[in-house]
């Protein structure tokens, strides 16, 4: 009953899809190309340009040039801004085969004379044993894993107008108790770049300083001869008592000794001690004249 009409009706709709068909296929063809040809350049974003690749030899590297457009404008490829590989910078001051960094410090001292001579000498043998294994390096690593390079940075100055006398006074009937002028003096925990001051009147510059002798009862103090300069168990002005001394303050800077002001309650004579059973027997050592590796 509803065969006929459904039947008259489908041939309608064929023949009505088929003209429509007709005119929206070719827009489904451009459509399908559209997306799949390369985006001609106007429809390409602005300040970009195709690139080339071309190898050479049998390398695998590949360079990129602008073929089309305006040579200024820069290709495909994103540019990476990666600084160049330098095997020689290195936090180590020596590497093999690297020419050494420039030590400013070296060449401060070197300008200040016969004073910085001093300084400069007690500095490299420091730096010989800083730059070994030894025990007192390894005790040094406690607080600074580069003790060496940390050490390198350090920088001095001289007070010449610091203590110069050295004032006696007697605790009991025969015993004298003794105040030589400070040898050095750093900031505590200051780490790379402090400034270590030397004494120009203390035991790391001379060997001997005028003594004071201070009465118990009062009364002016008066004047008791020349007395010897010492550092720990060395003369004053000796290369070991220099060494000894910036090791002392080297410990201050790294906090690995505590702080002792003005020597309060013997506290500096203790530090030096445990500087001693540390690093002595490097400090006792002639070590490797000439074979330094600090830079130069």
């Amino acid at each position: 009953m509803w065969l006929a009409p459904s039947s008259i009706r489908a041939v309608v709709l064929l023949i009505f899809s088929s003209l429509c068909g007709t005119m929206a296929f070719p827009q489904g063809i451009n459509f399908i190309r559209h997306m799949a040809d390369p985006v001609p350049p106007a429809n390409m974003p602005a300040g970009r340009a195709s690139c080339a690749f071309a190898t050479e030899n049998a390398a695998a590297s590949y360079k990129a040039s602008v073929v089309a457009g305006d040579a200024a404008l820069p290709c495909d490829t994103p540019a990476v801004n990666a600084p160049p590989i330098n095997p020689c910078h290195s936090a180590k001051p020596a590497q093999i085969g690297c020419d050494s960094p420039r030590d400013l410090v070296q060449k401060d001292l070197a300008a200040m004379g016969k004073t910085g001579q001093k300084i400069l000498r007690a500095r490299d043998r420091v730096l010989e044993i800083l730059q070994t294994e030894n025990a007192c390096s390894e005790w040094l690593r406690q607080k600074d894993s580069d003790p060496a390079l940390t050490f390198q940075t350090l920088t001095y100055a001289v007070d010449r107008h610091g203590e110069e006398i050295v004032h006696a006074w007697r605790d009991t009937a025969v015993q004298y108790t003794y105040r030589d002028p400070y040898v050095a003096t750093v900031g505590q925990a200051t780490g790379a770049y402090a400034t270590i001051t030397l004494n120009a009147d203390g035991a790391f510059f001379q060997l001997q300083a005028p003594m004071l002798l201070v009465a118990k009862e009062g009364g002016p103090p008066r004047n008791a001869g020349m007395r010897s300069l010492n550092i720990g168990p060395y003369s004053g002005d000796s290369l070991t008592a220099q060494t000894l001394a910036l090791l002392h303050e080297f410990g201050h800077v790294i906090n690995l000794l505590p702080f002792d002001f003005d020597n309060e309650d013997g506290k500096s004579m203790q530090n030096t001690a445990e500087v001693l059973r540390y690093c002595r027997a490097e400090i006792d050592s002639k070590g490797r004249r000439g074979a330094l590796q600090a830079a130069k």
